[in-house]
């Protein structure tokens, strides 16, 4: 199994944090991840909530990749608000920054959106856009049948997966790519939106809000009221149902504790669903950063080998 740190939500922080603290935060945890052996880092995508101010992606990514050395940078631009085609060249600048290290998780996006782009011209036509665009006012288009992305990704093929509810997880069916659940969505409801979806040999991701610390309590004690904040945060965004304790949320939903509760739970969406790449949250920017990178730490020596080294001994693969 995989592991990835995020996706960064970017969130309003406490009154005595600036927002430009929490992007240097965000900034060094992708960093400490990197050390403890995550395979990735992810920039989540927020507009017009007054609770996050992630208007892109792309700079965050871009930011990423030039803070990171081998690490996968993740995006996950929310396709439709903008034209495709600028996301397509901002991914491409990321990628070339990073050194052919990025993955695209598109947000909710049409089913005509999903199928990529590549090393060659193409054209697109669907509901939401023209490429090229076909309107007398816009000259540099006239004559246009094909486009070309400039500039080119750095890798052959760009990783391209789905995110969202029951539209993105259809699309990943038809496109035979990756669908990635967000981690607001329980365990019942993901057993439905997995189903056809997952690839033979191929990658099977999952995102959750994750927390870890030397004993339960004290991963309790650190976490609840954090990511209890995000999520009335989430409520207020109308992307997470508000009616639910935090008892119920927890409940197949969240993932907190020492590293054996830690492992079990992942154990069992790896049973259950068959994932086998995890985007663990663990950052809260309400949280103190200090404690948050304990946290990365601490995954990092006890869950990430576990997951690495399945089938070596106990002593070998947990932390003494």
């Amino acid at each position: 199994m995989r592991f990835g740190l995020g996706p960064l939500t970017m969130e309003v922080a406490a009154e005595s944090k600036k927002q430009v603290d929490v992007m240097e935060e965000a900034l060094e945890q992708a960093v400490t991840a990197e050390w403890w052996g995550f395979d990735s880092v992810w920039a989540g995508e927020r507009h017009f909530t007054p609770d996050h101010f992630n208007s892109s992606s792309s700079v965050i990514g871009a930011a990423l990749a030039q803070r990171t050395e081998f690490m996968r940078v993740g995006v996950m631009p929310v396709l439709g608000l903008v034209n495709a085609m600028y996301v397509a060249e901002e991914v491409a600048c990321i990628d070339n920054i990073g050194n052919g290290r990025t993955i695209v998780a598109a947000q909710i996006p049409t089913e005509n959106e999903a199928f990529g782009w590549g090393p060659n011209p193409f054209s697109h036509h669907s509901e939401f856009h023209t490429i090229p665009m076909e309107n007398p006012v816009h000259t540099q288009a006239l004559g246009l049948d094909k486009i070309s992305v400039q500039p080119k990704p750095a890798q052959l093929e760009m990783p391209l997966w789905v995110s969202g509810g029951d539209a993105a997880a259809e699309v990943a069916r038809i496109a035979k790519i990756p669908y990635f659940a967000p981690a607001h969505l329980a365990l019942p409801d993901l057993v439905d939106l997995y189903e056809g979806t997952q690839q033979e040999g191929g990658i099977v991701p999952l995102a959750r809000e994750v927390f870890i610390a030397p004993t339960t309590e004290r991963a309790y004690e650190l976490a609840s009221d954090a990511i209890a904040g995000l999520y009335q945060r989430l409520v207020r965004a109308g992307i997470a149902e508000g009616s639910l304790s935090f008892d119920e949320l927890v409940r197949d939903r969240f993932i907190i504790g020492d590293a054996d509760t830690c492992i079990e739970q992942l154990y069992r969406y790896e049973r259950e669903l068959g994932v086998n790449y995890v985007v663990a949250r663990i950052a809260y920017h309400e949280m103190h950063h200090g404690e948050t990178a304990k946290a990365i730490q601490l995954f990092g020596q006890a869950i990430v080998p576990e997951f690495r080294m399945f089938g070596l001994p106990d002593e070998i693969r947990k932390v003494v």
